[in-house]
Order: C-alpha cells, then sequence, then structure tokens
C-alpha cells in the first residue's frame, strides 16, 4: 500500500501487525509529517523539496499518485494525503508507534517532542535517529521518550557484548541493528540476543519479508521486526507458537 498514509497503517494493523512505523519529515513551516525521502517526486505528484514546502501545498497532493502494483496504479485519485505525524498519532491513539527521523536536521526535535508531549505519547512511542546531534538534543528536550544509542554507545554494546564484560550499562533502550552484515553474516543471534536482554534492551530488527529469516529471527526471542508483509509475518508467529504447544495428552497434572 502507499507508504506512510493512515490507509496503509490501517490495512497493516488489520493484516496482523502491531506497530505503526512513521517516517519523519519536516515541512518549510515547521510540521512534522509521515514522509520518508527528502524530495516529493517517489511517492507523489509533487515536485521540490519537503523542507523548502509548507504543509498547506503538501496536503493537496495525491499521496498514491506514484504506488504501482501489477503494473498499474489503483490509488490515484482515491484521497490518499501526505498526513502529519500527529494525525497518525490521532488516528492510532492506542498502537506502540516508532518515529524514525529522516531528516537529520537538529531542528525537528523540538516539534517532534512538542507533538508527542501534548498528545501524551511520550512513553508508548520510540524514536530512531541517525545522528548523534539529533539523539543528545532529543534526550535533552525529550528525557522521557527512547531514542536510539549515539555512535559511542553502540559501540561500547558492542565491545562488552564480545568482551563478556558484566558490568557494562547503557541509556539505550532500544536497539535496532540490520539482520544481515556486509558479508553475509546473520547479526542477531541467541547470544546478541541473550546479551541485549540481559541489559534490558529491546532488540528491533529491518527490514524483513522472508519467511524464513522470519523464523530464524522470531525463535530466538527477537522483540520485533520491520516489515512489508506483516500478514507472513503473523503466519510465521501463529505457526511457531502452535509448535511450542503441548500437544493435547502432553499437559502434566498434580
Amino acid at each position: 500500500f502507499p507508504e506512510n498514509t493512515i490507509f496503509a497503517y490501517e490495512q497493516s494493523l488489520d493484516l496482523g501487525g502491531d506497530v505503526v512505523d512513521i517516517d519523519v519529515q519536516m515541512t518549510a513551516d515547521g510540521v512534522p509529517i509521515a514522509f520518508h525521502d527528502h524530495t516529493l517526486e517517489r511517492t507523489t505528484n509533487g515536485t521540490g523539496r519537503v523542507a523548502a514546502t509548507p504543509y498547506d501545498e503538501i496536503a493537496q497532493l495525491d499521496a498514491g499518485w506514484q504506488f504501482e502494483r501489477d503494473g498499474v496504479r489503483p490509488f490515484r485519485g482515491q484521497g490518499l494525503v501526505v498526513p502529519t505525524v500527529e494525525a497518525v498519532l490521532q488516528q492510532f491513539p492506542t498502537t506502540l508507534t516508532t518515529l524514525d527521523l529522516k531528516d537529520q536536521r537538529v531542528a525537528v526535535v523540538g516539534p517532534v517532542c512538542d507533538v508527542l508531549r501534548r498528545l501524551g505519547r511520550t512513553v508508548d512511542v520510540y524514536v530512531g535517529i541517525d545522528t548523534n546531534e539529533q539523539v543528545l538534543a532529543f534526550r535533552e528536550q525529550c528525557p522521557e521518550v527512547r531514542t536510539s544509542g549515539t555512535d559511542d554507545e553502540r559501540q561500547a554494546m558492542r565491545t562488552a557484548r564480545e568482551s563478556g564484560d558484566t558490568t557494562f550499562t547503557t541509556k539505550q533502550l532500544v536497539s535496532q541493528p540490520r539482520h544481515i552484515d556486509d558479508d553475509g553474516s546473520l547479526r542477531i543471534t541467541e547470544e546478541t540476543l541473550a546479551f541485549s536482554h540481559s541489559h534490558d534492551i529491546a532488540v528491533l530488527t529491518y527490514l524483513v519479508d522472508d519467511p524464513a529469516m522470519m523464523e530464524t529471527l522470531i525463535r530466538p526471542g527477537v522483540d520485533g521486526l520491520y516489515t512489508r508483509r506483516p500478514d507472513v509475518m503473523v503466519a510465521v508467529r501463529a505457526d511457531i507458537e502452535a509448535e511450542l504447544q503441548p500437544e493435547h495428552g502432553d499437559e502434566q497434572h498434580d
């Protein structure tokens, strides 16, 4: 479905997903919106930079314009718009949510923090951040919200894990590593998950659409998968849970 639209989130949840993942850019007038790219062309019928365009203009664009399925574009003219982050959070007020700050300007931190506080969503929203500057600014302005770690924190965690350092502590409560390394090896294993969980760090990984890989990650206890196929993920998880249930007649009774 057309990414970062309320319609797509609704469909994903109906298919069995349980978390909304919002890419975040900020408009020229300081409005955080659900949008991935720095420019408008790939997903809408608009042109230009998001950061140079006010939201009232972006709100008029067709967010389903470029989406293609089986050689056709079924969502053109269907009323799909680019929503604000606030609108998405209001639409799903009790759904766990991740915000992925694609706009890496420190100026984005304040408006995002304001939205989370205004809506009372500082507890059930996690903010994924790629720059040290944004991590530190977010912790200063919105210390009650969970964020990604800094580069130093991620390196310290890797070092502690490799050395077996039992005294390791960190402010990073969520880790978002890729599941596959550059050489094709699996980065998330039973051992790495055990280390993270022993330090109260949740592990979320991306982008996993293959059912075999889903099973490889779910079995040792990964905390979350970012996927474009929540229906497949739900089926894989159900199969694993059914396998782990005791067969009828095998239950132990006192």
